[in-house]
């Protein structure tokens, strides 16, 4: 896909790609988070950003909209969805 040199965006992208299928597919079906993925990867990647949610279970119910107790990399995007929309207002906030 990428020929030249990744921007800085782009290879904000790719990490948060990577990070995914690094942690998806250790157990149950590949490419997908199970539970305990989904637990470890918040745990090692996202500690300081969801440290203030109070059930990462409840968290992974929230996401898993299809309801098959995995989270494929659309419902894993929605969380990034929801923590980049809560830095921009925790920015946003800090500029007045």
């Amino acid at each position: 896909m990428a020929t030249g040199e990744l921007t800085e965006l782009e290879t904000a992208i790719e990490k948060i790609v990577t990070v995914f299928f690094t942690y998806a597919g250790k157990e149950g079906k590949k490419g997908t988070l199970t539970a305990d993925e989904f637990k470890e990867l918040v745990q090692l990647q996202l500690p300081n950003l969801m440290k203030d949610v109070p059930s990462l279970e409840e968290k992974m119910s929230e996401l898993d909209v299809n309801n098959d107790e995995e989270l494929k990399f659309g419902e894993y995007w929605r969380l990034i969805g929801e923590l980049a929309k809560a830095m921009r207002k925790e920015k946003a906030g800090k500029k007045k």
